[in-house]
């Protein structure tokens, strides 16, 4: 007789998502526009923490780029999917990445049950690395 154990369920990649954009010209986009215009392409929260960030075109261009990855990770781009329907908190221990509408539904039709997320910076530009998980069975 011998016992089995259950094993812990591992996580599944299900996508990877990169993107590099240059802080100056998401900088440049933000200036021309106003704050309602924004809004389709930021939620008001990332907006705020952006504003008050102490680089707020730094920040910005993260929230671009995450989204960007995010798209890139689900496979479809942001094909049907409003852009402010994806939200990244930048936080000192990294960046979190939120889904709503369309954006949530696509990636619970991907199987993706969570997603872990990295940025960096050098000179005027920032890259974003997103990871999609799913639950392996």
């Amino acid at each position: 007789m011998y016992l089995q154990l259950a094993q812990p369920r591992q996580a599944e990649i299900k996508g990877i998502g990169i993107d590099i954009a240059p802080v100056s010209k998401i900088a440049s986009l933000v200036s021309r526009y106003n704050s309602e215009t924004l809004t389709l392409l930021f939620t008001p929260r990332e907006i705020e923490q952006c504003q008050s960030a102490p680089h707020p075109s730094r920040y910005y261009a993260v929230c671009f780029s995450a989204k960007e990855a995010v798209g890139k990770a689900l496979g479809t781009g942001l094909v049907d999917i409003n852009w402010n329907e994806i939200e990244s908190t930048i936080s000192q221990s990294g960046l979190t990445i939120k889904l709503r509408g369309a954006a949530k539904q696509k990636a619970l039709q991907c199987g993706v049950k969570a997603w872990l997320a990295t940025w960096c910076y050098w000179d005027d530009y920032v890259m974003v690395h997103v990871l999609s998980k799913g639950e392996q069975a």
